[in-house]
């Protein structure tokens, strides 16, 4: 910690010396400024929008809301050049005073002849937004605006960031998307933000970002996926970042909208619902604040439907020689069918104040709250058949005498919630900008599940064919026959998962003048600390029915006679199931009495605790200075950023003795720290007024998730599974190379191709074994048993191509005029080494992914089809190819349609996953099923309103 002080004081002085420097070298006369707002002529904000001071290279881009701010400028007339794609083009008038700031706001008229003369319809308007955002940037981003995530009937963050480039999503199990993979790498290569900090992850799983089905779009204003990061931003994030933006408030006519719908879920047939409002307003105008003082904007969002899966997996293959003559093969052990139902509930807002102390100095101040409330019912069954108990028999099937079936019911809930706090705020000193900020972040999941679990004795078990999707154990009717299965195991697993993350910075920016070109240095210190830990509650347990077999008998406790008879898209009939209200009030009416039907297995539950517990503290302190020139048609952007990270972990290492009791718990504890150095230079040349290309080399680096890195150890008894932390994990280090080429036009559309390079050197990689006996102290208990850790590998070379089209087919003629098509596509390609193995393919890279969106508006009304494609990619590596866990090419298709009843009221409706595609992973070989699931489709109509 005091080696980060250092550095942090070292960095600060540092930048304070080189703004003095430059500060004294430009002082020719005190400076003037220039601020304003761009507006349409409804008072809309225009960001993106190119604000230019005539005959000079001296330019700035309007931001998210609108603003823009000129430094640096002598006093002097000047006339200002702005620009904004589907607006057309003007110039205003200003006169600028040494030493003062001249507020200059400017409304633009829409350009309806570019546009062919037809009705701008709300498409077209999103796009509008964000194009000249991503058209002005100084680096390789695509941006998302309110409208564009409006035209998608997307609901939560991951949803609409599938449709963009490069990007390939993974579905939580009702089938939302909640996960994000940028070009090829893994999750934790990028980085979740709101207003350019991270806010942390609460996963089971110790990922350190947060799952983005937690956050609903309609508190945003706009997001944004920045693929080559700038020395201001945070530098571990080697595929990227997703920046969230709260909404400003920007006019002072009240704004306010309102959305209100109800759906319908087709695989559990029940309906959902969801509202919107926003509301923002500007407040106290007077001269030097023609748009007002006082900004107060409010967000709210709900939504709750009733949603689930199907899912059959396989997820132990082990080899074996049946000694029939075809060798050696992998034989599935163990199958298990599910049913789930669940009933969610998301809750979002936002709130924002801003305030202009002077035309140079202001406080922004955000709040936003997310919360996603999930309450389970999971019916699953399991057959059983240990590979060393089973052998072929003359017609070529699969049998055993001991196999084994398990009934169980599970009653679950989750509640997972983030709170983030954003203040910041600039003013100016002479020819200085100062801004800087502090954010705080508090995640938070609670989970409380209780699975009751019913097992038969052995029993006869045949499998038939063993390359299919809906492997099925025949030989005994354990779908339906009670009178098999008695109360077995209880597991009560009660977990909370925190995560918190402050920041702290300062940022200090000079303009000046290199010859005739306008140039900006800036510089700036952080210091970040995050902190996450999991834990179990006092009161989870495992325990074991050990009471009379005749009060056990599932004929006690059977429930519907067939949960469903359409599973898994009526591949199949899952029979009998358990009764949930029986089963829970017998477990705890005897648990609670004591009388000896259960029993505490203490030695498991003492195993459970322990090993769950990590407790993870990271302290970065980083500093950066950058300088951007301008020049006639080309940007030069180039810096230093430098980061150093002190870090402490904690977890437990359990000791068992050999009849595999629990023998002891110690605190593990591992402290460690580094010193990243990332340089940064890219460019960009503008071709033409609509043409450009963008290049850049940058080095980043990310750290392994905090799960992974803690030294502890999982052993879950119904899963047969053991899970390790690797303390020993180091970040992965990437350099990074991208060009870009884009082409606006001026119908509202762009055609851009690009292509990217990295090195990645010691990537994180999720391995998974079979246990044999000898990995660990005590491995030689759970020999068979799935054994998951997380390794470095050596070096990986991902290289990619992005291309993506979006037009307004407005040179067709007639009603042809209204069709907009939307497309891209990013090709990725990757050749790993890891440990024991070379020429891998990189775990997350999927080597296509695509969109393809075609709309048609005319007079109001708009119809959109939709379709997202996700290529295969490596979920985690065996030790050979043929222990891959490959999560399968996905393609879902969706629609949506509205109709402007007016200037204020809109009807719309939407579905998703209109043809039922499933989320499927295979063992090594497409024939050989690890997981697959079935979501089917779901909808909503609805009405908003906007004023």
């Amino acid at each position: 910690m005091k080696a980060g002080i250092h550095l942090l004081r070292t960095l600060f002085f540092f930048t304070a010396s080189l703004i003095c420097l430059i500060s004294d070298v430009t002082a020719q006369q005190s400076p003037g400024n220039i601020k304003g707002l761009i507006t349409d002529t409804e008072g809309n904000a225009l960001p993106g929008a190119s604000v230019k001071i005539k005959g000079t290279t001296k330019g700035v881009s309007s931001g998210t809301a609108g603003t823009f701010e000129l430094q640096g400028v002598k006093e002097g007339s000047y006339t200002l050049q702005i620009n904004y794609m589907g607006y057309a083009p003007m110039e205003t008038e200003v006169k600028v005073k040494g030493g003062s700031t001249v507020v200059k706001d400017i409304k633009m008229s829409s350009n309806v002849h570019s546009l062919s003369t037809i009705q701008v319809s709300s498409v077209m308007e999103g796009q509008q937004k964000a194009l000249n955002q991503q058209r002005n940037a100084d680096n390789i981003k695509q941006v998302v605006s309110a409208d564009v995530m409006g035209r998608f009937p997307d609901l939560n963050v991951a949803e609409s960031m599938q449709r963009l480039p490069g990007v390939t999503i993974g579905r939580n199990t009702s089938g939302e998307g909640a996960t994000v993979q940028l070009r090829g790498t893994p999750g934790n290569f990028t980085n979740i933000n709101v207003n350019g900090e991270q806010i942390m992850g609460s996963s089971e799983d110790g990922e350190r970002n947060a799952t983005l089905d937690l956050i609903p779009v309609n508190v945003l204003s706009s997001m944004e996926v920045i693929k080559t990061l700038t020395p201001d931003l945070d530098g571990d994030a080697i595929a990227g970042v997703v920046n969230m933006k709260s909404p400003t408030a920007i006019s002072l006519k009240p704004r306010l909208a309102l959305d209100a719908g109800l759906g319908y879920n087709q695989l559990r047939s029940k309906s959902n619902g969801i509202g919107n409002i926003s509301y923002g307003q500007r407040f106290f105008q007077n001269e030097n604040n023609p748009n007002g003082k006082l900004g107060v904007i409010l967000t709210g969002s709900y939504y709750r439907t009733t949603n689930g899966y199907d899912e059959v997996n396989a997820q132990v293959w082990e080899l074996k020689d049946f000694g029939d003559g075809k060798d050696s093969i992998y034989f599935p052990t163990d199958i298990r069918y599910l049913y789930m139902e669940n009933q969610r509930t998301r809750v979002g807002a936002s709130a924002t104040i801003d305030y202009n102390f002077s035309p140079v100095t202001n406080l922004v101040l955000n709040v936003m709250y997310s919360d996603r409330d999930n309450n389970m019912t999971r019916y699953r069954k399991r057959t059983r058949m240990q590979t060393k108990n089973t052998s072929v028999d003359a017609d070529g099937n699969y049998v055993t005498s001991k196999g084994r079936s398990y009934n169980e019911i599970k009653d679950a809930s989750e509640d997972n919630g983030n709170l983030n706090f954003n203040l910041q705020g600039e003013t100016q000193i002479g020819r200085v900008k100062l801004d800087g900020g502090a954010f705080y972040s508090i995640s938070k999941l609670k989970s409380r599940n209780n699975t009751f679990n019913f097992i038969t004795g052995n029993i006869p078990l045949t499998i038939s064919k063993l390359n299919e999707d809906y492997l099925m154990a025949t030989g005994t009717d354990w779908r339906n026959d009670a009178s098999l299965f008695t109360y077995n195991t209880i597991e009560r697993d009660y977990f909370n998962t925190e995560g918190k993350n402050f920041v702290a910075k300062i940022n200090a920016t000079v303009p000046y003048k290199i010859g005739n070109n306008s140039a900006i240095f800036k510089a700036g210190v952080k210091v970040k600390s995050m902190h996450n830990k999991r834990y179990k509650l006092p009161n989870t347990l495992v325990a074991n029915f050990s009471g009379d077999a005749a009060d056990g008998k599932l004929t006690n406790f059977a429930g519907l006679t067939n949960v469903d008879d359409e599973l898994l898209d009526g591949n199949f009939d899952f029979g009998l199931g358990v009764d949930k209200a029986s089963t829970i009030n017998y477990f705890n009416k005897h648990y609670a009495a004591s009388d000896g039907t259960f029993t505490t297995d203490e030695s498991s539950t003492r195993v459970s605790k322990d090993a769950y517990f990590y407790d993870a503290v990271e302290t970065i302190t980083a500093g950066y200075v950058m300088n951007r020139i301008q020049f006639n048609r080309f940007m030069l952007l180039g810096g230093l950023r430098v980061e150093r990270t002190d870090v402490d972990y904690k977890g437990n290492i359990i000791t068992q003795d050999e009849d595999e009791q629990w023998a002891s718990t110690t605190l593990a504890k591992k402290t460690n720290s580094y010193v990243r150095f990332l340089p940064n230079i890219q460019g960009k040349y503008d071709l033409t007024k609509s043409s450009l290309i963008r290049g850049g080399v940058t080095f980043g680096y990310s750290r392994p998730n905090f799960a992974d890195l803690v030294p502890g150890r999982i052993i879950n008894i119904l899963s047969e599974t053991v899970t390790d932390g690797n303390p020993e994990l180091k970040p992965a280090f990437s350099t990074n190379v991208d060009l870009m080429a884009e082409k606006y036009l001026s119908n509202l559309g762009i055609l851009s191709g690009g292509i990217f390079y990295k090195k990645i050197d010691k990537f994180q990689y999720n391995s998974v074994i079979n246990l044999a006996g000898d990995e660990f102290d005590g491995a030689d208990q759970y020999t068979g048993w799935r054994y998951y850790q997380t390794l470095n590998g050596n070096s990986a070379n991902v290289y990619g191509l992005e291309l993506n089209a979006q037009a307004n087919m407005t040179f067709l003629p007639g009603f042809l005029k209204g069709f907009t098509i939307f497309a891209n596509y990013t090709y990725s390609h990757s050749d790993a080494d890891a440990q024991f193995r070379k020429n891998l393919r990189l775990p997350g890279q999927a080597t296509h992914s695509a969109n393809g969106s075609l709309a048609y508006s005319l007079k109001g009304f708009t119809i959109q089809g939709n379709l997202n494609y996700n290529g295969s990619y490596v979920v985690s590596l065996g030790d050979n190819a043929d222990k891959d866990v490959i999560r399968d090419a996905r393609i879902q298709v969706d629609a949506n349609a509205s109709y402007q009843l007016s200037k204020y009221f809109t009807v719309y409706v939407e579905a998703q996953n209109l043809t039922n595609a499933p989320q499927r992973s295979y063992f090594g070989n497409k024939q050989r099923i690890y997981e697959k699931q079935f979501y089917s489709y779901w909808g909503r109509a609805g009405l908003k309103f906007r004023f």
